[in-house]
């Protein structure tokens, strides 16, 4: 009796901590403009359901598509931020672009962005570059 008792007391603080752990709906498609470091405005749209945010883009069809190109290594929300890291690697370069989102109202969030990319240069190592970004997003 006491070990069902411990595991059905443990089992709801497990379930109660899950919920918890993240207190806003960040699930649909958000849209807008980050403005870079060095000045620059780029449109960007992302889809969040249950905490995985992917890019989109728009198909052949004209159709709004999730972008998988980009893999997702890494996606995690907790209380009213959702942190998201994806890479990608071409024929002479790799580039990690993470980001940071705070929810501040069931309409808008705030995207932090840091976009980082090696190239090989040849036997002397790599070259890299990157930049910073910031905006608003509106949920459609």
């Amino acid at each position: 009796m006491y070990k069902l008792a411990l595991l059905t007391i443990l089992s709801l603080f497990l379930t109660t901590t899950d919920a918890t752990a993240q207190s806003r709906d960040f699930d649909g498609i958000w849209s807008g403009s980050l403005i870079t470091s060095n000045g620059d405005e780029n449109e960007i749209t992302l889809y969040i359901e249950d905490n995985n945010v992917y890019s989109v883009y728009i198909d052949e069809d004209g159709d709004r598509a999730k972008y998988k190109m980009n893999e997702v290594i890494w996606s995690k929300g907790y209380g009213e931020q959702i942190s998201f890291v994806w890479m990608n690697k071409g024929g002479a370069w790799t580039e990690t672009q993470m980001y940071s989102i705070v929810w501040l109202d069931r309409n808008r969030i705030s995207v932090h962005h840091l976009r980082h990319v090696s190239n090989e240069d040849g036997e002397s190592g790599n070259t890299d570059w990157g930049y910073t970004s910031e905006g608003i997003l509106r949920k459609e």
